[in-house]
């Protein structure tokens, strides 16, 4: 059986390849074996061809992503003024008016009264998912590694000792926002602390096909405002287990977004 798509990122394939599950798109990326798997092709790299204007608005790049990613989890910043916006977003004062102005134009979102309000915010929450996923995930800075103790993936990684440059995402916050639920088979950390730290931290070995993957954040991702401590905002965790291929991550995506994103159903 072979997985076609009109577009899968090179973040997606790798997990595909991992799990062995042959897949197409219209690029041009494709990972195909035989029946034995001694024999197979792999062509990745290729860019989402340009068929339309979803992802493309200015308002799905980067500074309107995290801009976004600060109104969508934070609600009440969609009231404030546009500097707190922008202190808030660490993004340019003047572009907050310009990422505003373009998601009215895309017709998502609405000023009543004064009142700022999401025309459709399921629809928001889809493209900014797929605008992570596709646009600002691909760009982040990203390692990975195996543990150099294999028991440390079954229990104790919640010990670590983290401090405030680290956060779980994907599998590992899904477990602790959602009260163990989920355990973990593949782990994503973001982190701003240099590489020889995150391995000294928490004794680490580089291996491309480890299934510890440390990425650098987006500005902000590791400020206030998350109900976990070791984890990234649930929005974040939301986007990282959809971006996956596992039917099991969507699953408990959409638990997370039960217990903590309703708000935008």
């Amino acid at each position: 059986m072979v997985l076609a798509a009109p577009y899968i990122p090179d973040s997606l394939g790798k997990v595909l390849q991992r799990e062995n599950i042959q897949y197409l798109d219209t690029a041009g990326n494709a990972y195909l074996h035989a029946a034995d798997a001694s024999l197979f092709i792999l062509i990745g790299g290729q860019r989402q061809p340009a068929i339309g204007k979803q992802v493309q608005h200015r308002a799905f790049q980067p500074a309107g992503v995290q801009l976004l990613y600060h109104l969508l989890s934070e609600p009440q910043l969609l009231q404030a003024s546009y500097r707190a916006m922008a202190e808030q977003a660490q993004v340019a004062l003047g572009s907050v008016s310009i990422l505003l102005r373009g998601l009215q134009q895309l017709e998502l979102l609405r000023d009543e009264s004064g009142q700022r309000r999401w025309t459709d915010p399921a629809q928001v929450l889809r493209r900014w998912v797929d605008a992570y996923g596709e646009v600002v995930r691909p760009r982040l800075t990203t390692q990975r590694y195996r543990w150099l103790d294999p028991a440390v993936a079954r229990q104790g990684w919640q010990a670590l000792d983290l401090g405030p440059d680290m956060a779980w995402g994907g599998e590992p916050a899904a477990h602790l926002l959602l009260n163990g639920y989920l355990l973990p088979e593949y782990f994503t950390l973001y982190t701003t602390a240099v590489r020889g730290d995150v391995i000294r931290r928490l004794r680490l070995v580089p291996d491309a096909a480890g299934k510890v993957e440390v990425l650098q954040p987006m500005a902000t991702t590791l400020g206030h405002g998350r109900p976990q401590p070791q984890a990234v905002h649930p929005l974040l965790a939301y986007a990282d287990l959809l971006l996956t291929a596992d039917p099991r991550n969507r699953e408990v995506a959409q638990l997370l977004h039960e217990h903590y994103l309703s708000h935008l159903a």
